[in-house]
């Protein structure tokens, strides 16, 4: 998300916590301080009279701190699997890479 639509987020946070519960914050800080954003979040969840904060309150959660993808278990593996073939087949059977033989190796000059 762009820092711009964090900020956005923010803003409309702020502006509703004044209207609803009359909470003033800092904006900017919001942005620059994970410690100072957990605690508006909290705030705002905790209010269950007023579902506008919780839902601000989530939206500045999930552009703040969002949550890390998921992988699939198998597709880590074939991935590894993958990059452990292109190695392979690259490296001699005592582990060092080989030189490339005499046919496939580059001669000229650069243009």
């Amino acid at each position: 998300m762009l820092e711009s639509e964090k900020l956005a987020v923010a803003a409309h946070l702020h502006v509703v916590m004044r209207r609803k519960i009359g909470r003033v914050t800092d904006v900017e800080w919001m942005l620059r301080s994970a410690e100072y954003a957990r605690e508006v979040i909290r705030i705002a969840l905790a209010e269950a009279a007023h579902p506008e904060l919780i839902e601000w309150g989530q939206r500045l959660q999930a552009a703040l701190f969002p949550a890390p993808p998921q992988s699939a278990p198998g597709r880590a593996a074939d991935r590894l699997d993958r990059v452990s073939g292109f190695e392979d087949s690259r490296l001699s059977r005592s582990g060092s890479a080989s030189r490339p033989s005499a046919q496939t190796r580059y001669i000229g000059s650069l243009r």
